[in-house]
């Protein structure tokens, strides 16, 4: 279940067809920022005119990835937390067309333009956690941010919806968005949205990036259904272990429940025989039996209901879209757990009540 809930999340883009690349000019020669523009203008100009291509883009890192961006902002009229020196918000510079090529809705503003340069006033995009914390009930267009005491105010432009940024099980946390026209990267991700193939996509960025510079470093080639694969890494395996050890353990307590509850009432054999023969009748001894050893049974299963919410915090984190203390769990199991129980008792107790009374009062 908390797979399917994790596939089913809304990480606020959508990229079903499309293919990343990362590039890394530190590392390939071109250290100044004039040769870097040109270098990503043109893989720009390539991408999007390939054939099936509907965008292209640029970013600083995808959202669920391995890159975690974040500095200390100042959120004009804003004070401090209290006790905080500072406040870390996570950043990503991006090029024009990105949330366009991602499917990031924009509610409110508008996006980077090519205008937005570095002679041009400074901007920044917010999300709407951002804007709803630090400027409640008000307009956050025309608001301003500064990444440090001595930097430049920047003015909000644009609000974009909140998505997941670092794991899909994550609360809405703020976010800004820089353009790359505006704060250069050397390291900086290519993503491609078309109409054709992912596998297809991957091999004609590949080409156009090899064409351009066959020096040019490139990270991380891959379709966005690659990308995808590994954010739900974590959630497959959390799954995957949660059910293999879940499954084990009812097992086991089934397997373990159903032989001590039977070797118990089988080791009433000879007082059934008793009541038997004092003229009780098998129905009322049956039911006698059942019950004190579902009385039992009841005990263990509201002992085994407070341990697991007790220790329910610890698997918190490998959950998604679900309760540590599901309700469907919780009364699932217990009920599964009861039926095995019921079994247990019920099986040698009737056995017990259909012996004759003489054999069960010889019963060891």
């Amino acid at each position: 279940r908390s797979l399917g809930e994790a596939q089913s999340i809304d990480p606020g883009f959508d990229l079903r067809r499309g293919a990343t690349a990362t590039i890394a000019l530190g590392f390939g020669g071109r250290t100044s920022e004039a040769e870097g523009r040109v270098f990503f203008d043109q893989l720009l100009e390539r991408a999007r005119s390939l054939p099936g291509v509907t965008s292209a883009a640029l970013a600083g890192h995808l959202p669920l990835g391995m890159t975690i961006q974040s500095r200390s902002v100042e959120f004009e009229g804003r004070p401090l937390p209290e006790g905080e020196d500072e406040l870390e918000v996570e950043f990503d510079v991006i090029s024009p067309g990105y949330l366009r090529t991602l499917g990031v809705n924009l509610p409110f503003g508008r996006d980077f333009t090519e205008q937005d340069r570095a002679e041009s006033p400074g901007v920044v995009l917010v999300n709407e956690e951002a804007a709803r914390r630090f400027w409640p009930g008000e307009n956050p267009l025309g608001k301003r941010v500064r990444f440090s005491e001595e930097g430049p105010w920047l003015e909000v432009v644009g609000v974009t919806e909140t998505g997941k940024y670092r794991t899909l099980g994550e609360d809405p946390r703020p976010f800004v968005y820089r353009p790359f026209l505006q704060e250069y990267s050397a390291l900086m991700t290519l993503v491609v949205r078309g109409e054709v193939e992912e596998a297809q996509l991957v091999e004609q960025v590949r080409r156009e990036i090899e064409a351009l510079d066959p020096t040019a470093p490139i990270f991380d080639l891959r379709s966005v259904s690659q990308h995808l694969g590994i954010m739900l890494f974590p959630a497959r395996m959390g799954a995957v272990l949660l059910a293999a050890f879940g499954l084990l353990g009812l097992v086991l307590a089934s397997v373990g429940l159903y032989g001590v509850v039977a070797y118990v009432v089988s080791r009433r054999t000879r007082e059934v025989g008793v009541r038997l023969a004092l003229g009780a009748r098998r129905q009322d001894v049956l039911s006698m039996v059942v019950w004190e050893g579902m009385t039992l049974v009841a005990e263990g299963v509201v002992a085994g209901v407070g341990a697991a919410l007790a220790l329910g915090r610890l698997v918190a984190n490998w959950l998604y879209g679900i309760e540590s203390y599901d309700p469907l769990t919780f009364v699932a199991v217990p009920v599964l757990l009861a039926l095995v129980a019921l079994a247990a008792n019920l099986v040698p107790a009737r056995r017990a009540t259909r012996i004759d009374p003489m054999v069960a009062l010889r019963y060891e």
